[in-house]
């Protein structure tokens, strides 16, 4: 049985910080945090420049899609010519930071075979491709797209 008279406690102090303990017991808390930082510190660090770096996947996949739309718009005008379409895609490439070797530029029939514009009929798709290596557009923090190449096509029905 208890003999103690019922009492009320105080929370006076409720919410207030307390300052670390001095002595062996502070510095061993100061340490812990100390490791738990050397622990976590690398792996924020990594989802970081993971951050980053898919960022830049995501430019140079939209930087590569818009110059691939460009040039399919100017190779389904009549008289365009294969010159005029790559250079457009250099021009929306090169205004993009996205680095010129290993730049593929493909012009395609409907069935997906190569073709030049003067080849492809009236009323046929035309097909521009674009393809460019990632390892040459990355920043060099990580290697998530490896050796791969991102490769973009737009489709259009030639006038």
């Amino acid at each position: 049985m208890n003999t103690q008279p019922n009492t009320v406690r105080s929370f006076s102090n409720a919410g207030k910080i307390q300052p670390l303990p001095r002595g062996p017991r502070g510095r061993r808390r100061r340490g812990a945090a100390f490791l738990e930082m050397a622990l976590v510190l690398p792996i924020l660090l990594s989802i970081l420049l993971g951050i980053f770096e898919m960022g830049r996947v995501m430019l140079v996949t939209h930087v590569s899609t818009s110059a691939a739309r460009e040039a399919c718009r100017k190779a389904i005008i009549p008289g365009a010519t294969q010159t005029e379409i790559i250079d457009i895609v250099n021009s929306y490439l090169d205004s993009g930071n996205i680095s010129e070797t290993g730049r593929v530029v493909s012009i395609l029939d409907g069935e997906g075979n190569p073709a030049t514009v003067s080849q492809i009929l009236p009323l046929d798709p035309v097909v521009v491709q674009v393809e460019v290596p990632y390892s040459e557009n990355t920043w060099g923090f990580t290697s998530i797209m490896g050796g791969n190449s991102l490769v973009v096509r737009s489709t259009m029905r030639r006038e």
